[in-house]
């Protein structure tokens, strides 16, 4: 990674304060015991004879000879030990359990970029699966439902390597938990990324899931619903206005964008957030690092794609990418294209990093303290854990364990938390 000191974020004339601003704020299967004896056939019924044969025949001893086992057979003993119902709960060793296949499937891949992929888009389906939310639509609210349109364009990739009836992910549903809900299954799913990908693997959300969403077989125009990759407003509308959540949440779910990376054959954006395919495994604040300390470049002016790019095409062999919903949280871009976030830094033959002579010309603008998406700013400052370098997560992981427990219960007020067992749970 390229250390920048504050000196370099304060060149041709950007006032330095609002960038130190940013960086340095910191039923049982059992027969019943009490029931009757004689209700309940002779298992040997020749070598006991009644003293009374004639008035005592054998009551139909085919009728009754099992308590129903057709009707329950066990599915998966090794994740349901006890003996309620496990298609009525979800415990804690179901939790866990899915925790320890998400890995076995991860570790199955052995490619980085494929393996980035996978686990950026566990994550991702989670969060189309709430971000659709719309409490002001009466008639279908949406929200976490276990439901996606695969035909809208937004949800590209998800049908095609995620959620598809010979995807990984999908057929572990298929064949282990599904008495359990999609919606359920896939934000335990995120959480087990979560905690697997995070440094030490300190982030564990686990105590504060909840399980009891329902799941929904149709959810027409549920893709129209999600934030589009243009810019700020779709951010606010769908994180602020319609789920309820403030600046410091929509900026910490962001940062789930440090996880994974876009496809120019689905979404038509591609490359990293981060630096490399490895860096995309790692649930970390990198994310907010790289808005802030490179120089980011629009890409596809004037086309449905447009985004942002950084670096050469050669540098460490993969191509960067921000969408303008990432650098607007920072940059006030709305009008003032093109622009480079951080001209003024040069490659060692000179060459300005912004790559855009067009660009270069003329600097992103910082929000100033007046506008209301100034918040937004400060928040990316804080998600930095102070001056830059630093190895402090902490931030961020606070924020992002607050602000996905509000985004993955919206609109549920009858959730369950996990138990040891059924019994526990009920």
């Amino acid at each position: 990674k390229i250390r920048i000191s504050c000196d370099d974020l304060s060149e041709d004339g950007v006032d330095s304060n609002d960038i130190l601003d940013a960086i340095i704020e910191s039923p049982s299967t059992q027969p019943n015991a009490s029931e009757d004896p004689s209700s309940m056939p002779s298992r040997k019924p020749t070598s006991n004879p009644t003293s009374k044969p004639s008035k005592e025949p054998t009551r139909n001893p085919t009728r009754r000879p099992t308590r129903k086992p057709s009707k329950r057979p066990t599915r998966n003993p090794t994740t349901k030990p006890t003996t309620s119902d496990p298609s009525s709960c979800f415990t804690v060793t179901t939790y866990n359990s899915i925790d320890a296949d998400i890995e076995t499937l991860k570790n199955e891949i052995s490619d980085e970029g494929a393996r980035s992929h996978f686990l950026g888009g566990i994550l991702r389906l989670a969060a189309h699966d709430f971000m659709d939310f719309d409490p002001f639509n009466t008639q279908n609210q949406m929200g976490p439902d276990g439901c996606f349109d695969p035909a809208h364009p937004a949800n590209a990739g998800l049908p095609q390597d995620i959620w598809c009836r010979d995807c990984a992910l999908q057929t572990l549903y298929d064949e282990k938990y599904s008495f359990v809900s999609r919606a359920d299954f896939w934000i335990a799913s995120a959480n087990a990324v979560v905690r697997q990908t995070s440094v030490n693997n300190a982030l564990d959300l686990r105590e504060t899931f909840v399980w009891g969403r329902e799941d929904a077989d149709v959810c027409v125009g549920q893709g129209d619903r999600l934030p589009s990759p243009t810019g700020c407003d779709d951010v606010e509308n769908v994180f602020v206005r319609r789920m309820g959540l403030g600046w410091k949440d929509a900026v910490a779910l962001m940062g789930g964008h440090t996880l994974g990376r876009g496809s120019s054959e689905f979404s038509g954006h591609q490359g990293t957030w981060v630096d490399t395919d490895e860096d995309a495994q790692v649930f970390d604040k990198q994310y907010y690092e790289e808005i802030y300390m490179n120089s980011w470049r629009p890409r596809g002016r004037g086309t449905a794609n447009q985004d942002w790019t950084t670096g050469r095409p050669t540098d460490r062999g993969n191509t960067r990418m921000m969408l303008n919903t990432d650098i607007c949280l920072v940059h006030n871009i709305d009008g003032n294209l093109p622009c480079c976030t951080n001209p003024g830094r040069f490659y060692s033959n000179g060459q300005d990093r912004c790559l855009d002579d067009e660009a270069t010309a003329r600097r992103c603008p910082i929000y100033n303290q007046m506008n209301p998406r100034s918040e937004a700013r400060t928040v990316v400052g804080q998600m930095l854990g102070g001056a830059y370098p630093n190895d402090n997560n902490e931030p961020f992981y606070n924020a992002f364990t607050d602000a996905w427990r509000k985004a993955t219960t919206v609109g549920n007020d009858n959730l369950s938390p996990l138990g040891e067992n059924c019994e526990q749970v009920r």
